[in-house]
């Protein structure tokens, strides 16, 4: 389906009953449409972004950096969302012109009850 911002999303809807679950959904789908606006909404004020194998973030000005660096998605497919306690995972592809990539995020929230993310784990593969 297309979105305002022209990425086709295949992203799962039965997250309703699990809010984590949905803050998960909505945090990636938010991360590649570039919609900073609602990233904010679900990022602590103090938040540790960790690209696997590179480096890690925690200013907010270098995560809308690294945010604005990325080649703009056409398609973001989501394939399964976990949570349990504070932790959740997703996992999927995104596809830009060039390539696709296999994506997968592990995210720690506040707490157990509290429904913002502390720190977030992103792993990515390029497809050959």
């Amino acid at each position: 389906m297309k979105t305002e911002k022209d990425i086709i999303l295949n992203i799962p809807k039965d997250c309703d009953n699990a809010p984590k679950r949905r803050i998960i959904r909505d945090f990636v789908v938010a991360f590649y449409k570039k919609d900073w606006q609602r990233i904010n909404e679900i990022l602590e004020d103090k938040f540790t972004f960790k690209i696997i194998g590179d480096r890690n973030i925690e200013a907010t000005d270098d995560f809308v950096k690294y945010l604005d660096s990325y080649i703009n998605v056409i398609e973001l497919n989501i394939d399964e969302i976990l949570s349990h306690g504070k932790y959740g995972a997703c996992n999927g592809t995104m596809k830009n012109k060039a390539e696709e990539i296999n994506i997968a995020y592990f995210f720690e929230f506040q707490s157990a009850s509290k429904n913002t993310i502390k720190t977030i784990s992103e792993y990515k593969i390029i497809n050959q």
